[in-house]
């Protein structure tokens, strides 16, 4: 397991977060197939050892980590280009993937902008787990 993929299941359980079990790559295999989007290799690692979290449990900066499946639901509910795999105050706004675009995303929703935060996943989950500004 990677060092910071360890380092944010330690923190979530620290902070009494119900997480799911890993995915198997078959399942993430089937979501990007699903959604016709390629996971990047931090995100396949995160969730190779975590599938979100349980329940739509949140952190105390009220963010949460959505199960693959949940990552599919809110896809297909919203069709469109954005893939989100982490939202703020259950759906206020999301952080995920924009087809078509290298990096990760904030996405204020359905009139908002979307706006770029970090390039990959890994320092996203870091600026989540350490609550900093520009995730909000």
């Amino acid at each position: 397991m990677e060092d910071w993929v360890r380092s944010a299941i330690d923190q979530w359980k620290q902070q009494v977060v119900k997480l799911n079990p890993p995915a198997i790559i078959s399942s993430i295999e089937e979501v990007e197939l699903a959604l016709n989007f390629e996971f990047s290799k931090d995100f396949k690692q995160l969730y190779l050892n975590v599938d979100g979290f349980a329940d739509l449990y949140w952190l105390p900066n009220m963010f949460t980590i959505r199960p693959l499946q949940l990552i599919l639901d809110d896809y297909s509910n919203e069709n469109n280009e954005f893939i989100g795999f982490a939202d703020f105050l259950l759906n206020s706004h999301e952080i995920g993937f924009l087809k078509g675009k290298d990096g990760v995303f904030k996405n204020y929703g359905k009139y908002g902008d979307i706006v770029m935060i970090a390039q990959k996943v890994k320092e996203v989950i870091e600026l989540i787990n350490a609550d900093d500004r520009i995730i909000y």
